[in-house]
């Protein structure tokens, strides 16, 4: 591989950073507001960002509308888990409610299996069966 073959690493690792400081201080505030009131106030930050990046980027809008309609649906779907993690993080710890909603690619790759006939390899496999060990051993008491 080339150098430029990991250029998505740099991102990568800044949305694992900007993600977990994220994670972090949903707790913080999960543990002082309700879930409701959390996902509002968090959703007009979230469309302050869109907008500010819409300006900034100024994304090409000349696509099929079958694009445009996935697009939306996956907002909804993104939006829908939001207020789903807010409620489950003001009854448990972050610990745990971090580390089980982290592991969403699962579903992805079980999607991908029987929708799209995407097989894991085998490393992939023994890394979903470690994944999924780790959420048992993480969630679990002592």
């Amino acid at each position: 591989m080339s150098g430029s073959d990991f250029g998505w690493v740099f991102f990568a690792v800044l949305a694992l950073f900007i993600w977990g400081v994220w994670g972090f201080m949903t707790r913080l505030v999960a543990a002082s507001i309700g879930w409701r009131e959390f996902t509002v106030l968090a959703s007009i930050g979230s469309v302050s960002s869109m907008i500010v990046f819409a300006i900034l980027t100024r994304p090409s809008i000349s696509h099929p509308l079958s694009t445009y309609a996935l697009t939306f649906l996956v907002g909804v779907l993104g939006f829908l888990g939001t207020p789903m993690l807010y409620a489950a993080l003001e009854r448990n710890p972050s610990s745990i409610v971090i580390v089980a909603t982290s592991l969403y690619p699962l579903v992805a790759i079980i999607l991908s299996v029987l929708i799209l006939k995407e097989l894991p390899t085998a490393r992939q496999a023994v890394g979903i069966a470690l994944a999924i060990i780790a959420l048992i051993l993480i969630s679990s008491e002592s």
